[in-house]
Formats: structure tokens, C-alpha cells, sequence
């Protein structure tokens, strides 16, 4: 367990702004002392360590705040988030099962990487069958690092910044029960995050452009320019309008990725974090486009503090997560500086050695002269045994390797079978958003059982032309220089109500690989 002062220092930053949150972790509770935002001047380049180091610890020798140690995390962008099932797995046993089904899943080698993850299900005999993997790169953690050193400070912990959201989210009222969408609105990048009780479901980061700062107009240089004194007044209004439509699209795109694992979850709460100045906006847009109840992040009820700084706090949700993810031990689950690791095994031998010699040498107390006077006929009882179970020994020690054989194969079969959908949901997913706003995928389902296996999109669009170009970008889909997907080039389109996308078509899609497989086992069954 990492021991931390009373008083800890959280920072969070972005592209265009650095939040400070200092606080007094005591008694289970966080009471804040004192939070900061600072634009961060285009002189600054946020990805160089010398160049933010010094501009975060001028601002806190501002502040007069000298802590030397703090607490940070790492963006959604830079991290990858995968739900994994694993066979019923003790506590102990977990973190080196994760380890190895790591390594098929992360786009990177393992050991250019840190992973941390956090239970989300156990079975009856509260054994781990389901973790949150998130995994980051050495090289993103080391840039943080030199950041923080660079400002005179030593990182304790490094958190993930959807995990923290979640955090936060959870200490408003009555959000706990709630499925709730979040969207921390950044000037770059929107993290947008589902969460279920205290498991973050579903995470991703959108490339969204919001030229504002604290609703005024920022340019490429980071200069500020308020509306008033715009050229063009209408300028301000249009670049707003523009960054909330393409907002919409991407919670769209969110919902239809998420309801794709979990197509019976509704949606009963919208939270929307950040200080670009487009929240209020996007709250109307998203109420209009969704009718799911919609807030606007306000932690001063929980904090204690004047309502009127609700707008100044609004882009703290992260900062302020990192912070109350401190009252208890094994809150702030994910720690890529302290992260869960294997047991060594010969750490292992010599806790059971310790243990058994131990044990041994209270029982050899009590029993040695009871043990003297039985050896040998002890011995004997036992060498005659041994020898008239050697035929029984041998059969059933083969019998129980093909048990475990035979049960390896059902694990693997079930798990491979997960991981073709999950590879061709990715597939499909960077294919469909290729379109752009001309086309919507509102729906995917895969069928295995039949002699083919097939995937069904159903798509609203435009016009015929986004599909046609969805359909070749398909079948021209090559890996390792063969083919993947089969689809009918023919288009027949359904008009749909929608004032934007007035059709609707569904798209069949062949696994050829596994059809053909398929196909050539059905002729050597008949065969034999």
C-alpha cells in the first residue's frame, strides 16, 4: 500500500489548460482546499517536458503551494481499454492470467508497455472471471514522468483519466445506480465514457476540434478573441454550431459501439464536463437529439462549496476523481506506476516452504517418539501399497490429462470464437467511419450458426454512393494478401423518415475464410 500525506496534489491537463486541485484526504473523506485552471499560452508545448515542467511549477510558485509530490493520469488517447473473460481465476492467480492474455490482445509488444486492470465480475465462489485491462507505452509514462520532474515534483501515482472521471461522476447525487454517458469535452480531443455502477463499461476518445476557450474564440496560436470582437459576429456562432454537430455524431457512433456488446443497456443519465464554453449548447443539442435526462457537471453540492463556482469547476471532473479516488485504499484501482503484478513463483516457494516448516516442526514436537516407534512398519504398509496401485496410478493419471486437455480445447475454442468478432467488429468500425457524416451504422449482429458465417450491418445514409464506397472498401479489405470480407455490390435502399438520412439498407457481409473452412469440413463429413 503506496502511504500518502494528508495533503495531496492532483493536476490534469490538456492542449490548452492546466487544472490543479490541492486537498486534504483524512478520515476516509476529501476536503478541497484549493483548485486552480491556467490557459496554457502557445508557448508552451505540452508534449515537451521542458517546456510544461517549468510553466506548471510557475504556476504553482504562484499559488504558494510546495508540495513535491503529486498525483496525475494518463488520457484516454494514449491508453488502450479492453474487457477481457477469463476462466475462474483466484485473486493471487489473476494478475499473471491477465499478463498472459495481454499479450494477444494489445496492439504492442508487453514489454514496451505498462498494464493495470480492474476487476468487473466473479462467479459464485468469488473466483475472477472478468477484468478491465488498460494498457499504456513506456515511452507515454516516461514523458510524464520527466514532466512532473521537470516541475520539481515526483510522481506517487498515475492514473487513467476515464477511470478518475468515473470517480467523480459517482460522488454526485444519486448517480451511483445510474448507466450514465459522459462527455469530458476537451479542445481536441472528447473523452466520452459509459458507466455502470462503479465499472467503467465502455471508453473512447474523439477527434473533435472545439476552438473555444472559456467560450471565446481561440486561434491555431492560442490567441483568445472575444466574441464582441470578432469580425464577423456570426463567425463565433457557426464554429460552435460546426464543433456541437460533429459532438453529436460521435456520442452517435459511441451509443451504437457500446449497444453492439450490450444491446439491451439503455442510457438513463448525460453528464458533460469540460470548460471549452460549448457544454451549455451541447446539453440542448443532446436533449433534443436523445430526451435522456442531461446535466451539466456540478461538483460544488459535493464539495461543500459556493454553487457559483459550478462553471469554473466544470472541467475538474478528472482532477478532482484523481483526488477522491484517495479516501480509501484500492479506490483508485488503476495505477500504471504501481500496478498489479504476478507473484514471482520463487516468492511463492518460500512462502510455502516457511509455512510447511513451520508446521513441521510443531507437529515433529508432539509425534517424534510416536514417529520412531511406527517408521517401519509404516514403510513397509506403504511400499506394499504403492506397488498394487501402480497399474491404477498410471491409467488415471492419463485419464485426468485428457480431462485437462479436453477442457483447454472447449476454453480455447469459446475464447477464439470472442476474438474473431472482436477483430472484425475493429475491422468494420474503421471502416464504417470512413463516410463521415453521409452515413451511420445503427446496428451490427454476427451469425455463426449457420453454413456461413455472416455479419449484418444495418446503415442509414445519404444516398447509394457512401454505401457503394462502404461495400469496396470491404471486399478490397485484404490481410496477409487475402481476402477477408464477401459482399454484394448490389445497393437496395429503404427511405427512412430522417430529414438527413433518408435511407436505410442492410449490408451482408461473408467471413470467406471461415465459410470456406466451414464448407470443406461439411464435404469430408459426407465423405466418411
Amino acid at each position: 500500500m503506496i502511504r500518502l500525506p494528508q495533503k495531496v496534489l492532483c493536476l490534469d491537463w490538456d492542449k490548452r489548460s492546466l487544472r490543479i486541485v490541492l486537498a486534504r484526504v483524512r478520515g476516509g473523506k476529501m476536503e478541497l482546499e484549493d483548485a486552480h485552471a491556467h490557459r496554457i499560452g502557445s508557448n508552451v508545448d505540452v508534449s515537451d517536458p521542458k517546456s510544461m515542467g517549468p510553466f506548471i511549477a510557475q504556476m504553482l510558485h504562484r499559488h504558494r503551494i510546495k508540495s513535491n509530490k503529486v498525483i496525475v493520469d494518463v488520457t484516454r488517447d494514449k491508453a488502450v481499454i479492453n474487457r477481457l473473460t477469463l476462466a475462474p481465476t483466484p485473486d493471487n492467480e489473476t494478475p499473471a492470467a491477465v499478463r498472459f492474455q495481454a499479450m494477444r490482445e494489445l496492439p504492442f509488444p508487453l514489454s514496451e508497455a505498462v498494464i493495470d486492470f480492474v476487476v468487473l465480475e466473479r462467479d459464485d465462489e468469488q473466483r475472477v472471471i472478468e477484468v478491465l485491462l488498460a494498457a499504456v507505452r513506456t515511452e507515454t509514462l516516461a514523458q510524464l514522468r520527466e514532466t512532473c520532474e521537470a516541475a520539481g515534483l515526483t510522481p506517487v501515482r498515475i492514473g487513467l483519466r476515464p477511470y478518475a472521471n468515473m470517480v467523480a461522476v459517482h460522488q454526485l447525487p444519486a448517480m451511483l445506480d445510474q448507466r450514465v454517458l459522459l462527455l469530458d469535452v476537451g479542445p481536441s480531443m472528447t473523452e466520452i465514457d459509459i458507466l455502470r455502477g462503479e465499472a467503467l463499461s465502455f471508453s473512447r476518445a474523439a477527434n473533435v476540434s472545439v476552438p473555444f476557450f472559456a467560450g471565446e474564440l481561440v486561434s491555431d496560436e492560442s490567441r483568445v478573441t472575444a466574441r464582441g470582437d470578432v469580425a464577423a459576429p456570426a463567425l463565433a456562432d457557426s464554429v460552435e454550431s460546426d464543433a456541437v454537430s460533429e459532438l453529436l455524431v460521435e456520442v452517435t457512433r459511441t451509443l451504437q459501439a457500446y449497444r453492439a456488446t450490450e444491446p439491451d443497456a439503455p442510457i438513463e443519465q448525460i453528464v458533460i464536463g469540460g470548460g471549452t464554453g460549448v457544454e451549455r449548447a451541447l446539453l440542448e443539442a443532446l436533449d433534443e437529439r436523445f430526451g435522456l435526462p442531461t446535466t451539466l457537471y456540478d461538483p460544488t453540492p459535493t464539495l461543500g462549496v459556493d454553487e457559483q463556482e459550478a462553471s469554473k469547476l466544470r472541467s475538474f471532473s478528472a482532477v478532482l476523481g484523481l483526488a477522491w479516488a484517495l479516501r480509501k485504499d484500492g479506490l483508485l484501482e488503476l495505477d500504471f506506476l504501481n500496478p498489479k503484478k504476478p507473484i514471482p513463483a520463487r516468492q511463492t516457494l518460500k512462502q510455502r516452504i516457511r509455512i510447511a516448516g513451520v508446521v513441521g516442526a510443531t507437529v515433529a514436537i508432539g509425534l517424534v517418539s510416536v514417529a520412531a516407534a511406527n517408521y517401519i512398519k509404516v514403510s513397509r504398509e506403504l511400499g506394499a501399497l504403492e506397488r498394487s496401485n501402480d497399474t491404477k496410478a498410471v491409467r488415471a493419471k492419463a485419464l485426468g490429462e485428457i480431462e485437462i486437455k479436453t477442457q483447454e480445447a472447449s476454453d480455447w475454442t469459446r475464447e477464439s470464437r470472442m476474438l474473431v468478432w472482436l477483430d472484425h467488429l475493429l475491422d468494420l468500425t474503421e471502416s464504417a467511419t470512413a463516410p463521415g457524416k453521409e452515413l451511420l451504422v445503427t446496428d451490427v449482429s454476427f451469425n455463426a450458426a449457420a453454413a456461413r458465417w455472416q455479419i449484418t450491418m444495418k446503415v442509414i445514409c445519404t444516398g447509394t454512393a457512401p454505401v457503394e464506397s462502404l461495400i469496396d472498401r470491404l471486399n478490397e479489405l485484404r490481410v496477409d494478401g487475402k481476402r477477408v470480407y464477401k459482399v454484394d455490390p448490389k445497393v437496395r435502399l429503404t427511405p427512412t423518415n430522417d430529414t438527413k438520412f433518408t435511407y436505410k439498407t442492410d449490408v451482408q457481409i461473408e467471413l470467406v475464410d471461415y465459410t470456406a473452412f466451414i464448407s470443406k469440413a461439411a464435404r469430408k463429413q459426407r465423405a466418411a
